[in-house]
């Protein structure tokens, strides 16, 4: 897995409206309390997100080994990049820092979502759902391409940001 560290000022560039209607597409659509139509607006994070001192992208490539097991892998792929998140930003909040959390996918710690959601402090909100355009703010702060649609392996992207 690795980290890079960023300043989000950056991100106020890559927030789009079309970004965001991209997720009504999606199957989970308006079945996540932490995915829109749910969470708050995309002028909204345009507005908030850019305004917090430090940031850190964190990514990792998954390698599709066994096509059968897609759904599986989507799963752990994105449990594993909220657990070093969630990690992060549990070590900035004991050290007196505010940092919050932007995952890959929907959230996926319940089997059933609730609304409200029961654990909003170990559930995330896909960076994607934010209205960030992720395939541009990723080329710019890493200068990696983001290839769609995907073959034979995947990036899990996730991102902290903290004061």
């Amino acid at each position: 897995m690795k980290q890079i560290i960023f300043n989000p000022k950056i991100l106020e560039e890559f927030f789009s409206d079309k970004v965001r209607e991209y997720c009504k597409s999606c199957k989970r659509y308006g079945q996540k309390a932490q995915c829109p139509p749910y969470v708050e607006s995309v002028s909204y994070y345009k507005k908030v997100l850019p305004k917090f001192e430090h940031g850190a992208l964190v990514f990792q490539k998954f390698l599709i080994d066994n096509p059968a097991n897609w759904k599986e892998l989507g799963v752990s792929s994105s449990k594993e990049i909220q657990t070093k998140l969630f990690f992060i930003r549990d070590k900035l909040l004991a050290d007196g820092h505010f940092g919050i959390c932007f995952g890959a996918g929907s959230c996926k710690n319940c089997e059933t979502c609730t609304f409200p959601c029961r654990f909003p402090d170990k559930s995330i909100i896909p960076l994607e759902g934010t209205g960030l355009n992720v395939v541009d703010a990723v080329k710019k702060i890493t200068k990696l391409k983001l290839n769609f649609p995907v073959k034979d392996y995947f990036y899990r992207i996730g991102v902290i940001l903290w004061d």
